[in-house]
């Protein structure tokens, strides 16, 4: 399993996020902050009945930004492993 990423920034929607992983229960699950102020989000990865992935928030409610968020993390972490 990798390390955990130190806290890092994106920008989503002409906004600033900043965003820290963090491990509950062995779980990975990212903690989303916005420079609006608007209520922060802890994202992490689910399984759907087929075993595919997809990002959810926790509690569930804000599928569609923890979906493209997710997306935008995914595409950080992969890009400082190559």
């Amino acid at each position: 399993m990798r390390d955990l990423e130190p806290p890092f920034e994106l920008h989503f929607n002409e906004e600033l996020l900043r965003i820290a992983e963090h491990e509950i229960k062995g779980k990975r699950v990212f903690y989303v902050n916005f420079s609006s102020g608007l209520k922060p989000l802890v994202i992490g990865v689910g399984l759907n009945l087929r075993d595919q992935k997809f990002w959810t928030s926790i509690p569930e409610g804000r599928q569609k930004e923890a979906a493209a968020i997710g997306k935008l993390i995914a595409v950080h972490i992969r890009a400082k492993t190559k």
